[in-house]
């Protein structure tokens, strides 16, 4: 159908759907953990360590990701 939205590729780490994982993602991480935001759009993608759990932990990853300081194959998920 021409009319359907083609259904972007998930990017480890995007928890916002904006096809970029960096500190924004992080941050909404970090804020969903704490309670202050009640949701992500894609908090699957969140899990950057695929331990099955999303934590401060993948926020951590995804700082040092954005950084430079790992490479994307430090994401697992």
């Amino acid at each position: 159908d021409p009319t359907d939205t083609p259904v972007p590729p998930k990017v480890c780490g995007d928890v916002n759907m904006d096809g970029v994982a960096n500190s924004v993602d992080a941050s909404l991480v970090l804020q969903f953990k704490a309670g202050l935001i009640s949701s992500l759009p894609n908090e699957s993608s969140g899990d950057v360590n695929s331990d099955g759990a999303l934590t401060s932990v993948d926020a951590a990853l995804l700082l040092q990701f954005t950084a430079g300081l790992i490479g994307d194959d430090a994401l697992t998920c």
